[in-house]
């Protein structure tokens, strides 16, 4: 996910790219024909079909020279599951290759075309897949010269390989705790025990990793102590969402069955003392609402135009500037997230006062918590969202957020321990820093991709970017994921 933006700006810089695809499909199709002879219509589990290519096709890779943990992280890719509209259609394994697994093969050798350009561990490969008749001497060439560009700008050079090193750093960081992290579910408190499970898991399920940890305990506990879990407690910042929020989500995803009428319930009792405890919830209690909200969509309860309408009465003096000035950026945004998400009319004066004061978070050093407050990454992902948002991306086309967000991951990689005492907010702010990459790279417009470009890349690939007629290459045929605009939710 955070390579996207990378393969993007190569696809508007490299004129020989198509043919590199072409040489992966020539080779890979060659392979599937050989093995099953005749190209019919598939019967049966599609799925177990799916499966059967796959490890064919790892056997492959690994003969190419590929390492097998990378191989196993990138299969474990949700563009990889089958959906309902695939489940009816009669594919042939070519097809299943075409649409579901040629781009996450192209992307396998993307990353290491790009780890080339700053690491000298890729050549061997390179020099094998050169062998087997995968470059062109074209193609060669430009990569040749890219990286001596490269060699030229030893700034750029290193920020590109901090960039693309990160998730092999915070990967390596769980694969050393992998047993501390999964001890993690016996906590006896519950506040500790779903809270942070919910903040790690979010965090691994963000590089697809969720199949490589045993949360069987959790699934236990989530499944046998609902009374125990569903209920809410004091909240301090979006960072620790309500324990009931952390059960339903960890439920949903974990694929924990719950009883729908009894939770449901809960959200109805916990709607009524909501509108009793505040006069308005929407400032008051801003984080709580919005996990209140999310929760009844997951839970598919929806609340009438009415209820809704009473959790967002606001009176005009908690938009005063006195008031707002001490609110969190985050909980700032999060407001105006609700107005949009809910289509909320006649709220412009609110808006404004809001975005007026939104503007004194945003400093040449990042973004702020708080006007005078420190620099953080769960303010940086909420500035860049609500700027998507509002589709003003142009008002942060001067700021130099990716250098604080790459040197943030790694001064808290080097201080986070994971332990039933660690540091809630180095793993949340971990979450929020590969969060504002997902935007980068997956909101895929001119201005993402020049902020891209002008920290990994010199002036000469910038320009090419900026004067490119086309914002993404249509041909690229690499995976091209969103980011809805009410949501934030990643669209595969």
């Amino acid at each position: 996910m955070i390579f996207q933006g990378i393969f993007n700006i190569l696809s508007l810089y490299l004129n020989e790219i198509d043919v590199f695809y072409n040489a992966i499909d020539h080779y890979f199709n060659e392979k599937i024909n050989e093995t099953f002879k005749n190209n019919v219509k598939l019967d049966g589990d599609l799925n177990k079909k799916l499966e059967d290519l796959l490890d064919i096709l790892k056997t492959e890779l690994l003969e190419l020279g590929f390492e097998k943990t990378e191989l196993e992280a990138k299969f474990m890719d949700p563009f990889l599951e089958l959906n309902n509209i695939d489940m009816q259609k009669r594919y042939t394994h070519l097809d299943l290759y075409e649409i579901k697994i040629a781009p996450i093969i192209y992307e396998i050798f993307l990353e290491k075309i790009v780890e080339y350009f700053v690491d000298i561990k890729a050549i061997p490969l390179l020099l094998n897949l050169k062998s087997k008749g995968f470059f062109e001497l074209d193609f060669i060439m430009e990569l040749r010269n890219l990286k001596m560009l490269l060699d030229k700008f030893p700034t750029k050079k290193e920020n590109l390989k901090k960039y693309i090193h990160v998730r092999e750093k915070f990967i390596n960081k769980l694969s050393k705790n992998k047993k501390v992290i999964e001890s993690l579910e016996d906590l006896s408190e519950p506040k500790d025990k779903l809270q942070l499970i919910y903040l790690i898991y979010r965090s691994i399920n963000f590089f697809h990793l969720e199949k490589q940890y045993d949360f069987s305990h959790i699934k236990e506990y989530l499944e046998n102590n609902m009374n125990e879990w569903l209920t809410t407690i004091p909240l301090v910042t979006l960072k620790n969402p309500d324990l009931y929020f952390c059960g339903i989500f960890l439920a949903k995803y974990l694929e924990i069955p719950l009883d729908i009428a009894k939770v449901k319930k809960y959200l109805l009792e916990l709607y009524e003392e909501g509108i009793d405890e505040f006069e308005s919830p929407l400032v008051e209690a801003t984080d709580g609402l919005y996990y209140y909200l999310k929760s009844t969509n997951l839970m598919n309860l929806w609340l009438s135009q009415s209820q809704v309408a009473r959790l967002l009465e606001t009176d005009k003096k908690f938009f005063e500037p006195y008031y707002l000035k001490n609110l969190e950026t985050s909980q700032l945004v999060v407001i105006l997230k609700l107005y949009h998400l809910l289509s909320i009319k006649n709220v412009e004066q609110n808006s404004r006062a809001i975005l007026e004061e939104l503007e004194h978070r945003i400093t040449p050093e990042g973004i702020k918590q708080y006007r005078d407050g420190f620099i953080s990454a769960e303010a940086t992902y909420y500035i860049l969202f609500c700027n998507y948002m509002r589709n003003s991306l142009e008002n942060l086309k001067e700021s130099d957020l990716l250098s604080s967000i790459i040197s943030r991951i790694y001064r808290n990689l080097e201080l986070l321990e994971f332990s039933a005492d660690m540091n809630f907010d180095l793993i949340s702010e971990l979450f929020y820093s590969f969060e504002s990459l997902k935007l980068f790279n997956c909101i895929e417009t001119k201005e993402m991709i020049i902020h891209l470009a002008k920290y990994l890349f010199p002036q000469e690939v910038v320009e090419r970017t900026k004067n490119s007629q086309e914002v993404v290459n249509t041909r690229a045929r690499f995976k091209h994921l969103k980011v809805n605009k009410l949501t934030g939710e990643t669209s595969y």
